[in-house]
C-alpha cells in the first residue's frame, strides 16, 4: 500500500520543517505539494528550501517545468490541466511543448517524469484517461477533513467491483485516517493519501 501525504493548499507556521520532517518519514512513498496559488517563481523557492536529498519523494501539481529544474519524483495531473496536454501527432518538432502524450506516455519538455498521477473523482473518469499513470487518486471517499461540506461521493460496497475492474493503482484521497487503512485495502485500494489527517 502506497502511503503519501499531501500538502496544504495554503500556507502554515514552519511549514518547511514540518514538510522536511515528513520527508524524511520512511513510512512516507511520496509527498504531494500542491501550492494552487502559487506562480512559478513562488513554488521554485518554495522547492529550493527543501531538503535537497529528499527532493526524489516530492510531486508537483502545478508548473510542471520544474521538474526539470529539480531532481523530484513527478507531476500530479487533474482535469484541467488535460487541457494543456497536446498529443504526439500535433506537435510541432520544432517547438518543445511543455505537456505532450506520445504512446500514451506524458512527457515534460520532452523528458519524461519518474511518476506520473492524475486526480480523479469517478471511475469513468479513470477508464478514459487518454495517457498512462503510476497511479490514480479517486475522492472524496470519505467526508473530507479539510474541506467542509465536502461529502463522500462513493458507496465502498459498490467500489470494490469497480476497482478490480481498473489496470492502474487507485489511491484513496478524502477524509482519510490511519483507521482505514486495512478497510481500504480489503476493498482493492493500493494506497491512501492524507492531507486533512497528517497536518491535524
Amino acid at each position: 500500500m502506497l502511503n503519501i501525504v499531501f500538502s496544504l493548499p495554503y500556507s502554515i507556521e514552519r511549514e518547511i520543517e514540518k514538510i522536511n520532517a515528513l520527508l524524511l518519514d520512511d513510512t512516507i512513498d511520496y509527498f504531494h505539494l500542491r501550492k494552487p496559488d502559487f506562480d512559478s517563481h513562488q513554488l521554485e523557492e518554495f522547492i529550493k528550501l527543501l531538503d535537497q536529498s529528499l527532493h526524489y519523494k516530492i510531486v508537483i501539481h502545478s508548473h510542471y517545468h520544474l521538474i526539470n529544474t529539480f531532481d523530484l519524483a513527478g507531476i500530479n495531473l487533474n482535469r484541467k490541466s488535460i487541457n494543456q496536454i497536446e498529443f504526439s501527432e500535433e506537435v510541432n518538432q520544432c517547438y518543445i511543448q511543455p505537456l505532450v502524450v506520445k504512446q500514451r506516455q506524458i512527457e515534460v519538455n520532452r523528458q519524461k517524469p519518474y511518476i506520473v498521477s492524475y486526480s480523479a473523482h469517478s471511475i469513468n473518469e479513470i477508464k478514459h484517461l487518454p495517457f498512462d499513470t503510476d497511479y490514480v487518486f479517486l475522492s472524496p471517499i470519505f467526508d473530507s477533513i479539510s474541506k467542509p461540506n465536502y461529502p463522500s461521493a462513493f458507496n465502498l460496497d459498490n467500489l470494490k467491483n469497480d476497482l478490480a475492474s481498473l489496470h492502474t493503482k487507485v489511491i484513496a484521497l478524502g477524509g482519510v485516517k490511519t483507521q482505514h487503512f486495512k478497510l481500504l485495502k480489503s476493498i482493492g485500494f493500493k494506497g491512501y493519501a492524507r492531507l486533512g489527517d497528517a497536518w491535524l
